[in-house]
């Protein structure tokens, strides 16, 4: 698993960002998170193989630009 988000619309645009760079992306738990987002979330989830790569992608666009 790479991460977890309370918001569909973050989690499709994760899965966009993560694919742009050629690493596959599967969205989890859409619908549970739609009834109950705080207790369940919406789990980004990447092949073992590609998670290193993922979470230096997603630390990259969450890091603050100068």
């Amino acid at each position: 698993m790479l991460t977890v988000l309370l918001n569909a619309a973050e989690a499709h645009m994760m899965k966009g960002l993560l694919e742009s760079e050629g690493i596959e992306s599967f969205v989890f738990d859409e619908r549970a998170a739609f009834y109950t987002p705080m207790l369940t979330g919406i789990r980004i989830m990447v092949r073992s193989s590609d998670l290193e790569r993922a979470k230096e992608i997603i630390s990259l666009e969450e890091s603050p630009t100068s």
